[in-house]
This record gives C-alpha cells, structure tokens and sequence, in this order.
C-alpha cells in the first residue's frame, strides 16, 4: 500500500533466501531494519549506528553550518534536499518516519549537544528517498531541544543549502506568525542562502496568512509558493509536498545577486513581485477616464468603505483612487502589497494546473476587510476596496465590486 501512496520509490535489493540474486519483491520492513541497525563497539557496547553526536562550542546553528562544510564535498551543487519546518512539531518528524517505513530506509540523527553538560540542543533527523531515473532525495528536518535564539536558528542553518523549504504551518496565533516569518526574512537575508524555493503549507480557509506572507518583501531570486490544503495525515502531508516538488526541482540553485538595472524598479520602496518572471505586457486597449470615475464612484457609495482603487497589477501603482479614511499613501502602499497577494493566487494556480482565471480575492484582518477584483476587459488592471469590517455588507460590497468592474 504504501508503495502507491508515495508515488515512485525504488526498493531496496537483498538476496534473496537461496541465495542466488536479488529480490525485489518489496521494501525492507522496519522491524529488520532495527535488527541490523545496532552494533558492538571496541568496549563491548551496543551502539545505534545510525545516531551520532556533535558537540557544540558556541553557536549551535554555526556549528551544522561548519558540519556541513566539513562533511558534504558536493554543498554547493546539491539539487536535491528538502527540509521541513514545523514551528508546531506535529507532521516533520511523522512525514520523516513514514518515509522510512516506506522504503526501508533508516532514520539518521544527529544529536547537537552543549559541551560542558552535554545536554541536547537540537536533533536532526535525516532519511533518503531514492526515486526512478532521478538522484537521491535527502529529506531533513531540525527538533530543537534547548531555547534560546541561537538554537532556533539551528533549523533556518539547514534550511540555506536546501533545494526546497517545506514550512508546515498548523495552528498558529497571528503572533507566533509574524515571529516565524520575521526569522525566514532574516534567514533569506543570510548570505549562506543558497534554497531557491520557499514552500507554506497552509491550512484551507487560511488566506489572512496568506495574505501576510504575500505583503513580506522576499528576495526576487526566491520562489515562494503558497499551498493551502487540508493536512490530515503524513502521507498527506509528504503527497502535497511532492506535487511541488516535482515542479519546482529543475530549479536552479541560488545565485548571488546582481546590481540593479538603472532602468529598473529596484529603486521603489514596495517590491510588487519578481518582475524577471513576469509574463510579457499583453497590448491593453485605452482606459476611458470617465469610465474609471463611475466605477469608483459606485464603490464611494458602499457603506464602511475606506478606500478604493484601481490598480495597475504588474506595477502595483494606484491608477485612480478614492479615499476617506488616513492619507492616500497609506492606500498607495495597501494596493501595491494587494498586487503581489494576486499574483501570488495566480502563481498557485499555475502551479496547481487550474485552468480557471483568478476572479476574485477576499481577506480579512483585523477590523478591515480587502476585497479585490480583476477587470476583464483590461487583464492588466485589478479594483481594490478596503472596508470597516464592523460596518459593512460584505455581500452588498461583492455585488456593487463586481457592478463596478462590468462598467469598465
């Protein structure tokens, strides 16, 4: 069964009972592999083979950085390792387990312990993933032990040489939020980073963290990918994984950034998206002012509006706009940081295959609401309204969105 459920993994070649060549006749159960996985020291001990321990002088995250350098001849061309982040430690190390059940691989740990009272820091779990045709997968994951910023820091050290991050977000409060996606901005700003691909796994119905993640400024070589299903076990977990995973692994590795075109757009203080992966401008037939005014003007009427606009979607700049509440700057920036979530949602679907055109996008925060809508005749163009949660018709407000958008 679980052949089938992770997809194409290669099983392992014994001998078979009468000893004439190999047996494939399926994986290594996990009762043999604890069989052989212990052996006998020079003091007559049983030792797991499979475990080891690093003692760490200092920063614990610096010493799996040195480990590697140490260890691994191939850190700077390795395509294929994935490490997963559990901020609430419930998939990882299942998902890690699961896939050693599977095939029959074992579980290798790596016990980070503090010199001087030898107390665990860190775990780092690894197991491999052989598949048809393609290199060995490597699949890490860091148990932090001990507090402390620095042995935080241990999982974001594993995460810079990985081809893909897996970040499992469960439940979260909107604190604990912004603490993990304030520690990935600084581990993307490291200059040891070297993953090209940035994946959430969300739970469904969670877009006010996906919209918190669309409005952070990451890097543009980064491809961050948001995936919103449900998580109810971890072959469900490793399933939508590897479903990325499969488009994202010819990516190519970090490389170092290059200096601004000074024609760019580098220069402006809101980042809408990484404009090198943009598809061409589609030719866009000329915009009647008069039709811009009566769109907004039937937005101004929708009670608890705050503001409206309509938004170029490549550049995330206000072509027109409508304000009552806080200066227009504060609107400017919520419509540029509303262009990135939408083509966030667009680069899901594609990524997801769905054929269908992304309409609408809606989330709530706070006391706000944010409603946005793409104007069919101008692809290029999105309307934007910001609402008083308390004092709005969010079904009325759709309606008058949607009567706003056919008038263009």
């Amino acid at each position: 069964m679980l052949s089938s459920l992770f997809g194409e993994l290669r099983s392992l070649r014994t001998i078979r009972s009468d000893g004439h060549g190999p047996d494939d006749s399926g994986f290594a159960a996990t009762a043999l592999m604890e069989s052989t996985a212990t052996e006998v020291n020079d003091h007559g001990q049983m030792v797991d083979s499979h475990q080891s321990d690093l003692v760490v002088t200092g920063s614990a995250a610096q010493a799996i950085r040195d480990h590697f350098a140490t260890t691994r001849a191939d850190l700077d061309s390795a395509k294929r390792q994935i490490t997963l982040l559990d901020p609430t430690g419930v998939w990882a190390n299942a998902v890690i387990k699961a896939l050693s059940d599977a095939t029959g691989r074992p579980v290798e740990k790596l016990h980070l312990r503090e010199q001087g009272t030898l107390r665990t820091l860190a775990v780092i779990e690894r197991t491999t993933l052989a598949r048809r045709n393609e290199d060995t997968v490597r699949i890490y994951h860091a148990d932090v032990r001990a507090p402390g910023d620095d042995n935080a820091a241990v999982p974001l050290a594993l995460m810079e040489r990985s081809h893909m991050t897996a970040v499992i977000v469960g439940a979260m409060s909107p604190h604990a939020i912004d603490d993990m996606l304030a520690g990935l901005q600084r581990a993307v700003a490291h200059p040891n980073w070297r993953c090209p691909t940035l994946l959430f796994m969300l739970p469904p119905n969670a877009v006010w963290i996906a919209n918190k993640i669309a409005m952070q400024e990451w890097p543009g070589a980064l491809r961050v990918q948001i995936l919103n299903e449900a998580l109810t076990s971890a072959s469900a977990v490793w399933n939508s994984l590897l479903s990325i995973w499969n488009h994202v692994k010819g990516v190519p590795t970090w490389q170092p950034r290059q200096a601004p075109n000074a024609h760019g757009l580098e220069g402006f203080p809101i980042k809408v998206a990484d404009f090198a992966r943009m598809p061409e401008p589609r030719p866009r037939s000329p915009l009647d002012p008069k039709a811009t005014a009566r769109a907004l003007s039937i937005l101004s009427g929708v009670e608890g509006l705050l503001g409206c606009a309509l938004v170029d979607a490549d550049t995330g700049f206000a072509l027109a706009r409508h304000g009552r509440v806080g200066p227009p700057e504060q609107l400017d920036r919520a419509a540029a940081a509303s262009a990135r979530l939408l083509h966030a949602h667009r680069q899901a679907a594609a990524d997801l295959a769905l054929a269908d055109h992304v309409d609408e996008v809606m989330s709530s925060a706070g006391d706000r609401h944010h409603l946005l809508r793409s104007v069919a005749h101008h692809p290029g163009l999105f309307l934007f309204a910001v609402l008083d949660r308390q004092h709005t018709n969010l079904a009325l407000a759709r309606y008058k969105l949607m009567e706003a958008e056919q008038g263009l």
